[in-house]
């Protein structure tokens, strides 16, 4: 049985994937296959929040694509406190990939790949990624 990685995509990964035909969707699509992808609350507030202010979104097509998201991903209970990031704002993103035990966390947020690894998560670029499960 192949390894199965446990990811986090971070929302801005999403909403490549959901936005443009391009890389991260390509990757979203090999990742689906075979590995496990675990979402928050946050990320997906998040997602829904972006695709209506910042694309422009009508309000039912973010959301629809937001349940999208959720129907996707596995669950994720945040409950730890964690202050690791330099931009406060990101320390939920990690505290999602802590609490969802991943192994990875697939993100484009410059303050999150400056960590490079954070309690055992490797914090990686969607390219970075892509290597990784197309060599397992």
């Amino acid at each position: 049985m192949p390894y199965r990685v446990r990811v986090l995509l971070d929302s801005n990964v999403w909403l490549a994937v959901l936005t443009v035909d391009g890389f991260c969707r390509r990757m979203w699509r090999k990742l689906r296959r075979d590995h496990t992808v675990r979402a928050s609350l946050e990320i997906l507030d998040e997602i829904e929040e972006k695709l209506r202010l910042k694309f422009g979104f009508h309000p039912r097509h973010a959301r629809l694509l937001t349940l999208f998201v959720q129907r996707q991903t596995l669950a994720v209970e945040v409950i730890s406190q964690v202050r690791a990031c330099r931009d406060p704002d990101d320390n939920h993103i990690l505290a999602a990939a802590l609490d969802g035990n991943c192994s990875h966390l697939v993100t484009g947020d410059s303050d999150l790949l400056a960590l490079r690894e954070f309690a055992g998560i490797n914090i990686v670029t969607p390219r970075a990624f892509m290597e990784l499960i197309s060599r397992v």
